[in-house]
């Protein structure tokens, strides 16, 4: 499984030589032209997000193409919303049919299982994301999220790429051993926790905000770094 790392600008030469690869936000490349050039500069490959998470409503195709020709994106994450699973498969054709089906990756949205599950069907010939809160509310507990993440994914097709969208526990990634289909993760909570100070073994009390959000007001403190690259190691650990 490879590894992409989210952390603020400020943190961007630090952070990412510890990344697989690149998973830009959209609203950010638009926003801040130091976080734009520095992904611009990478050859690393790059996964372009439409920030959803962050902002509450992903950004439009026309944003996300503007930020995928500025940094020179590889692939494009497709609008989705939480639970809503004609929204999301209405724009994920419209992503596919402008940028290729190859080069779009649809996220796995709907209110139950049997809904969310109904994406994979349309997404035949693209990558797949699933949420850490796939079928789950903001305020349902990591644990929660991570059960019902691993349900869905248990019964994806084995023949297609599958990207998680963010992390809830150590222990659903053991989980994914064997998961060969299983390929990518992206998350900024080993640096969240490192500017915290604390360990990725000490489970998460919530997912109710962004990471990125958190992140941008912590300062580093002395023993923050060394934190932050023991907390990168220890999820490398537990990555399939």
């Amino acid at each position: 499984m490879r590894l992409a790392l989210e952390c603020p600008t400020r943190l961007l030469g630090h952070v990412q030589p510890m990344a697989d690869f690149d998973f830009v936000l959209a609203h950010l490349v638009l926003q801040d032209e130091q976080y734009a050039e520095h992904y611009r500069k990478s050859k690393k490959v790059k996964f372009v997000d439409n920030s959803v998470n962050e902002l509450g409503e992903p950004g439009s195709l026309e944003d996300m193409a503007t930020a995928m020709e500025a940094v020179g994106g590889n692939y494009i994450i497709s609008p989705d919303w939480l639970g809503q699973n004609k929204r999301t498969v209405e724009a994920y054709r419209e992503c596919a049919e402008r940028f290729g089906k190859e080069y779009t990756i649809g996220v796995l949205q709907g209110s139950t299982f049997e809904e969310a599950l109904a994406c994979a069907s349309v997404y035949k010939g693209s990558m797949i994301a699933v949420p850490y809160d796939v079928c789950s509310s903001k305020e349902d507990s990591p644990e929660v999220m991570a059960l019902r993440r691993i349900a869905v994914v248990d019964r994806l097709p084995v023949d297609t790429g599958i990207h998680l969208l963010g992390f809830t526990t150590l222990e659903e990634l053991e989980l994914y051993a064997g998961f060969n289909h299983v390929v990518s993760i992206d998350t900024g909570i080993p640096v969240l926790l490192g500017l915290q100070e604390k360990s990725i073994r000490d489970p998460l009390e919530d997912k109710s905000q962004p990471t990125m959000v958190l992140m941008e007001d912590l300062e580093m403190g002395q023993n923050a770094w060394t934190a932050v690259c023991l907390n990168i190691a220890l999820l490398r650990r537990y990555m399939p």
